[in-house]
């Protein structure tokens, strides 16, 4: 008898940490997860929620990691971004990164929309200095489709957008912080693997709604092996 294999999901863009675990073979969200609030303790802590998340489970039966890329947190996007990496690479499985914000349109039609019928979700996030990171995303079963590519926004120009998407949700991404949306993550993941996609790591990297105040250009390198 094979053993059931797994889509593990890494979510570190906000100060919520989350962790989970997926089957391949399930339609629902028979996986479990777990979330941790650790804002500035993100780095020291997610080595050790995650070993623990993990006790007593094979390594050999994760066959993908879904990680949520940003925008949000640099330091959590980057960090997040980085263990999956060193995973995937380690692992010689395929990891799948995800805007923050498709996950967060993915979890309101799970929440919201009929299994039958897309939904149109316009999810959007401060960013500072009056202005809005936003992207207007169509939500189905089996995809999250980007009809308005996240991006930049100044204020009017956003509500000018809305405007001109009526039958689009508006939703605040400061309204999804906790509980951490990992599985919905997760299942874009178990999706796009059982639709014969298999990126490799060294393709995922964080997408920041800005530029960062510190150069992180090496984040491009390839992952160093783990001591």
């Amino acid at each position: 008898m094979s053993l059931a294999r797994w889509i593990l999901g890494i979510h570190t863009t906000t100060p919520v940490l989350g962790l989970a675990l997926l089957p391949l073979e399930g339609k629902e969200r028979e996986g479990r997860s777990q979330s941790w609030w650790l804002d500035r303790q993100m780095a020291a802590r997610l080595h050790p929620c995650l070993k623990e998340f993990l006790a007593g489970q094979d390594w050999s039966q994760v066959a993908g990691i879904a990680v949520a890329v940003g925008p949000g947190s640099f330091t959590g996007s980057r960090l997040g971004v980085s263990v999956a990496r060193l995973v995937g690479q380690q692992l010689g499985i395929p990891v799948f990164g995800y805007s923050s914000l498709a996950v967060i349109a993915r979890q309101v039609w799970q929440e919201q929309g009929s299994p039958l019928q897309p939904l149109r979700v316009a999810v959007h996030m401060d960013a500072k200095r009056g202005e809005r990171y936003g992207g207007v995303y169509r939500v189905g079963p089996d995809q999250v489709v980007a009809e308005v590519a996240d991006q930049l926004w100044e204020a009017v120009a956003w509500q000018a957008l809305l405007r001109q998407w009526p039958q689009a949700l508006a939703v605040d991404a400061a309204d999804w912080v906790e509980p951490v949306p990992v599985l919905a993550l997760a299942e874009l993941a178990r999706a796009d693997f059982l639709a014969g996609l298999r990126p490799p790591w060294q393709e995922v990297l964080p997408k920041y709604g800005r530029q960062p105040p510190i150069d992180l250009s090496g984040v491009n390198r390839s992952t160093p092996q783990a001591r």
